[in-house]
């Protein structure tokens, strides 16, 4: 039997982000060539915490541990001739 996890509430407009989230936010947004203002990544690094737990317990249920999260669109195209 599996446990539900508690909810995950974000934190509120007041909540400061600790120096870690602000460094990984940081580093996401440079990998992903995002130029954001020190106040919308300070907002970002805010929720970071919450949407990292909300993200680990995806995969807290051993049974969705290798499930495919997302769905594929492969654009090898295949040419089926319907005339046969």
């Amino acid at each position: 039997m599996t446990t539900t996890p508690s909810p995950i509430a974000p934190p509120g407009p007041a909540a400061a982000p600790d120096a870690q989230a602000l460094a990984d936010v940081g580093v996401l947004l440079m990998r992903a060539g995002l130029a954001l203002s020190e106040p919308e990544t300070a907002l970002l690094a805010a929720g970071y915490e919450a949407q990292n737990a909300g993200i680990t317990l995806l995969y807290a249920l051993p049974e969705a541990r290798y499930v495919d999260p997302a769905l594929r669109f492969r654009a090898d195209a295949r040419i089926v001739d319907w005339a046969d």
